[in-house]
C-alpha cells in the first residue's frame, strides 16, 4: 500500500484522514493501520483537566474528533511493566508472568530479582505475532519490547540500550592548541583542553576541546568549541557555541553507537580560568531490522540520548530549563524516529513510549499537605513541572496527528495514573522484626537464614517464602509453610503508622470546619485524602497496608503464576513500598507513586483513539487496558491468541460491528 504522509496544512484541506474507508456494504476496508502512543503515567483527571483548560490543545482535538474512554482502568499491581504486558498481549499477570517491576524468579536463588523491564514476557505480545501472521510492526522504546528477547521482537525496534557513563560538570583549563587537523578561523589564538572519559565495560577515552574565537570584533571571545578524539576536525566531531548544546557521537567498543549532549557553560571570554563543561550520561540503544535499519536511524537521528539527568538537576550542575531541554531531546527524538519508521517502512502496527510524565510525577507530585517540604509556594511551582510535561505529550500527540494517512488508527494510552506518597514503607523492616528475615555483620540480608522476603515497587509489593519445595537452597519445610505465611500475614496486620504532622493537619481541618470555610480547607487538601487525615487524627494511627493479598492453598499465588509472591502487599493511599530494613517506615524519598487499585481516580489511566473507523465526539464508558490488543488485532484483520482476556470494544466502531471471522 502506498501511503500518502499528511502536513499539518493538508489535514484542513479536502482529504480528510478521519474519512470512514469502507466498501459497498459499509463495512470497513480491511487494509488499516495502527499507531500506539503509550505516555507512562498519563493520569486521566489530569489530562482532561488540563484540555478542558486549553493547555493540551491537540489531546482535545483528538478528543473532539475520536472517542474518549470516562472511566479506563488497569491491571493490578497497576506498575510499568505489568501493566504494558497486559497492554501489549490483553492478558493479565497470571498468563504474561511480568507480575511487577521487579520479582522473584523461584527457578533461580532466593537473593534473584529479575527486572520485568528484560524478562520473557510468557505469552505473545502482539508486535511478534502480528509479525508472524504477516504484518509488519515496529517498536520504539516501548516497554516489553526490547529486541534481544527470544521470539518477541518486532520486525523495527529501537529500545534502550546502556549507560556507559554518568553525567558529570567538569573544570576544563585551556591552553594554547597544537597539532590540529582542519582547523576553524578563529581570530585568536586556538586553544585546548584535554577531557578524559571513563566508560563502564569499554575502554576509555580521551577528548580533546578545541576552543576557537568566530567574532571579528577585535576582542579574545572564544565561542564555538569542537570535541575530536584525535585533534581532526571532521564534519560528525561534536561541536556548539558557549551556552549552547552541542553532541558528541561515540563508536563503543565492537561497533555499538553512543553518544552525549555537552554545554560550555562559558563564565569567561578569554579562557584564562577554568570554564565549567557539563555532559550528559553516554548512552546507546538497541536496534533491530533488516539490513541498513540501524544505520538508517543512526545516521539520521544519531544516537540514542539519555531519558533524563535528575542527579544533575539535584545538584545544580544545570538549571531546570537544561534539565527540561535534555527530557525534551529525549521525546523528540523517539517521536521522531517513530514517524520516520511510519513514513519509511510503512509498519501496519507500530508502537511507542513517552516516559515523561510518569518521571515528573513520580519527581513533583506535591498535593498533599502530609508530605514531606509540603508548602503551598512549592506545591504550586511542582504542578508547573508535571503541567510541562503533560504538554509536551500533547506535543507528540499533534506531530503524530500530523503524520496520519486515511487508513491509520491512533491509539493514546497510559498504563496508570499517578498518586501522592507521603510516607514509605519498609516490608522488609517488618519481617525482621518477626523474626523471619536475618541480617548479616554488614546489614544485609542473609539470605540462607531468611524464611520470607518482600521485594517491592511503587505501593505494591511481592513477599516469598523460602521454602524447601519451591526454591534453590530452600529452609521453610512443607509442613511449615502455613504457619510461616500466616507469622507474615499478622506481623502486616499489626503495623500502625502514626504521621509526625498529622496534629497540625487535623489543627487544620478543625479550624476550618468551625470557621465554616470548607472551600478553604478542600484548597489545601484534595477531597480524596480528606477521610485518610480525619482518620488519621481521630485514631492516631493508621493501618498502611491497606491490601493483604493471599491464598490457602500454598501452591496458588495471589497473581496465580510462579513469579508471584505467597503474599502481595497493596499499600494504602500515600504509602509507597521500599527496600530497607532498618525501620518500619519514613518519609517518602518519591512524591509520587502508583501499583494499586486504578479504580481510585488518581491511579486511573487514559484511553483515547481517532480513525476512520471509530465513532466521532463520542464518550464510552469502561474500558480495560486488556482490551488494546484484541481490539488491534480486529483492525488490522488477524487472528488474536486464545490466551486473551481482553475484549474487542465494539463500542468505538462507527457502525454496527459484527464479530470478526478470520
Amino acid at each position: 500500500m502506498k501511503k500518502l504522509l499528511l502536513s499539518a496544512v493538508g489535514l484542513s484541506l479536502c482529504l480528510n484522514p478521519f474519512s470512514v474507508l469502507a466498501n459497498e456494504s459499509g463495512t470497513p476496508v480491511k487494509d488499516q493501520d495502527v499507531i500506539v502512543i503509550s505516555f507512562d503515567g498519563m493520569r486521566h483527571d489530569l489530562t482532561k483537566s488540563y484540555m478542558e483548560s486549553g493547555s493540551m490543545p491537540n489531546m482535545r482535538e483528538l478528543t473532539d474528533k475520536g472517542v474518549w474512554a470516562e472511566r479506563p482502568k488497569t491491571i493490578m499491581p497497576s506498575l510499568t511493566a505489568p501493566s504494558h504486558a497486559a497492554m501489549s498481549t490483553g492478558a493479565t499477570p497470571n498468563k504474561t508472568g511480568i507480575v511487577s517491576n521487579q520479582f522473584h524468579d523461584p527457578d533461580k536463588e532466593f537473593n534473584n530479582k529479575d527486572d520485568a523491564f528484560h524478562t520473557t514476557i510468557n505469552v505473545s505480545p502482539i508486535w511478534s505475532e502480528a509479525s508472524r501472521q504477516g504484518k509488519t510492526t515496529a517498536t520504539v522504546a516501548f516497554p516489553g519490547a526490547n529486541p534481544y528477547t527470544k521470539n518477541q521482537a518486532a520486525d523495527y525496534s529501537v529500545f534502550y540500550g546502556d549507560t556507559w557513563a554518568t553525567s558529570s560538570l567538569e573544570q576544563l583549563s585551556f591552553e594554547e592548541a597544537s597539532n590540529w587537523i582542519g582547523i576553524p578561523k578563529s581570530f585568536s589564538a586556538l586553544k585546548e583542553a584535554i577531557l578524559p572519559l571513563k566508560l563502564k565495560n569499554a575502554k576509555n577515552r580521551t577528548l580533546y576541546v578545541l576552543a576557537a574565537d568566530t567574532t571579528d570584533d577585535q576582542k579574545t571571545n572564544y565561542d564555538q568549541f569542537i570535541l575530536s578524539e584525535n585533534k581532526q576536525v571532521d564534519e560528525w566531531d561534536g561541536r556548539a557555541k558557549s551556552n549552547e548544546w552541542g553532541a558528541v557521537p561515540l563508536t563503543i567498543d565492537g561497533g555499538e553507537q553512543a553518544g552525549f549532549s555537552f554545554k560550555v557553560k562559558r563564565e569567561t571570554t578569554d579562557l584564562t580560568e577554568p570554564v565549567p563543561f557539563f555532559k550528559t550520561a553516554v548512552t546507546s540503544g538497541l536496534l533491530s531490522g533488516p539490513d541498513g535499519f540501524e544505520q538508517a536511524i543512526t545516521d539520521q537521528f544519531g544516537f540514542f540520548p539519555v531519558e533524563s539527568e535528575d542527579e544533575a538537576f539535584e545538584k545544580k550542575w544545570i538549571t531546570r530549563r537544561e534539565y527540561e531541554e535534555i527530557n525534551a531531546r529525549f521525546v523528540t527524538w523517539i517521536t521522531d524516529v517513530s514517524l520516520y519508521i511510519k513514513e519509511t517502512y510503512e509498519p501496519d502496527a507500530l508502537f511507542f513510549y513517552g516516559p515523561q510524565i510518569d518521571h515528573e510525577e513520580h519527581h513533583y507530585t506535591l498535593t498533599d499537605p502530609r508530605q514531606p517540604g509540603y508548602t503551598k509556594n512549592k506545591a504550586d511551582l511542582y504542578e508547573s513541572y508535571v503541567k510541562w510535561a503533560y504538554k509536551l505529550a500533547d506535543d507528540t500527540a499533534g506531530k503524530t496527528m500530523s503524520a496520519m494517512d486515511e487508513n491509520d488508527h491512533l491509539f493514546i494510552v497510559s498504563d496508570h495514573g499517578m498518586e501522592a506518597a507521603h510516607t514509605m514503607l519498609q516490608p522488609n523492616a517488618v519481617l525482621k522484626k518477626a523474626g523471619l528475615l536475618t541480617i548479616d555483620q554488614d546489614g544485609k540480608i542473609d539470605f540462607s537464614k531468611t524464611k520470607v522476603y518482600a521485594v517491592p515497587s511503587g505501593s505494591a509489593a511481592h513477599v516469598y517464602i523460602n521454602a524447601k519445595s519451591t526454591g534453590k537452597n530452600g529452609i521453610v519445610a512443607d509442613n511449615e509453610v502455613e504457619s510461616v505465611q500466616q507469622q507474615a500475614i499478622n506481623a502486616f496486620k499489626q503495623v500502625e503508622v502514626k504521621l509526625k504532622n498529622q496534629d497540625a493537619m487535623l489543627e487544620l481541618a478543625m479550624e476550618a470546619v468551625l470557621s465554616e470555610k470548607e472551600d478553604e480547607w478542600l484548597s489545601k487538601l484534595p477531597e480524596a485524602d480528606m477521610k485518610d487525615v480525619w482518620q488519621a487524627g481521630i485514631n492516631r494511627t493508621i493501618h498502611p497496608y491497606e491490601r493483604i493479598i493471599s491464598s490457602p492453598d500454598s501452591e496458588e499465588k495471589p497473581l496465580g503464576h510462579a513469579h508471584s509472591g505467597d503474599i502481595l502487599l497493596i499499600g494504602a493511599p500515600g504509602y509507597m513500598m521500599a527496600n530497607g530494613t532498618d525501620k518500619t517506615s519514613k518519609s517518602a524519598a518519591q512524591l509520587g507513586t502508583h501499583g494499586g487499585d486504578s479504580a481510585k481516580q488518581d491511579l486511573r489511566p487514559v484511553f483515547t483513539a481517532i480513525g476512520s473507523s471509530f465513532k466521532e465526539g463520542e464518550t464510552v464508558g469502561k474500558i480495560s487496558t486488556l482490551d488494546l490488543a484484541p481490539t488491534i488485532y480486529d483492525l488490522l484483520g488477524i487472528k488474536a491468541p486464545a490466551f486473551i482476556e481482553g475484549e474487542i470494544k465494539t463500542n468505538l466502531w462507527k457502525w454496527k460491528k459484527e464479530k470478526a471471522a478470520y
